[in-house]
């Protein structure tokens, strides 16, 4: 949808880049790794959003960085037209992996709602995992770092259920995306008990 409004996939891929990284600062080789672009593409849709006045520049150490210009007039209303989209497409891709057979519980967590837990993306059930990368790759543009991603089996994540596993733990007592869950409402009562979710309640 961006593309559209943007007119080009290397701008749009920059544009949702620094809008997820506000704060920080790139040189144009990091972009180009990041974002998977070629260098030249790279040049020149960030010095036109620099002229545009989206993004600012600074030397340092010999190389040249970008950052999002945060007094640009249009800063915000530029940040909130990315964010809804990113979410519009998580939601479409969302509702194209729950339909993946065999898929059980797919939890989205860590990076991608600022949870300390220690996955981003929680998969349980026996899956083609190659069905699924191809939604979460799309999904993991953008972010500072890789998408970490945990596949459990249903046994192995009842398991940890019932032993009050602290990684499961983490995962459902903090912020969360629950996209999937063919799981809970099965949960015989006592287990649901001893985590005291508001996910199980709910259910």
């Amino acid at each position: 949808m961006l593309e559209q409004i943007f007119g080009s996939v290397a701008r749009t891929k920059i544009l949702k880049f620094f809008c997820i990284n506000p704060e920080d600062k790139f040189f144009v080789r990091e972009l180009s790794r990041r974002l998977n672009l070629q260098l030249n593409s790279i040049r020149r849709e960030v010095a036109n959003l620099e002229k545009f006045g989206f993004l600012a520049s600074m030397e340092e150490n010999g190389k040249k960085y970008y950052y999002a210009n945060h007094s640009f007039s249009l800063f915000s209303e530029i940040k909130n037209l990315v964010f809804k989209s990113l979410a519009l497409e998580e939601m479409y891709l969302a509702d194209k992996m729950s339909k993946i057979p065999g898929l059980k519980l797919l939890v989205f967590t860590g990076a991608l709602t600022e949870s300390p837990a220690e996955t981003d993306v929680l998969v349980v059930g026996k899956i083609n995992r190659e069905k699924l990368d191809k939604y979460l790759s799309k999904i993991a543009e953008g972010l500072p770092g890789e998408l970490r991603c945990s596949f459990l089996s249903l046994s192995d994540y009842l398991y940890r259920l019932d032993i009050t596993d602290k990684f499961i733990y983490d995962i459902w007592s903090n912020p969360k995306i629950i996209v999937v869950d063919k799981i809970s409402k099965d949960l015989k009562k006592s287990i649901l008990d001893d985590f005291d979710f508001k996910h199980f309640r709910t259910q």
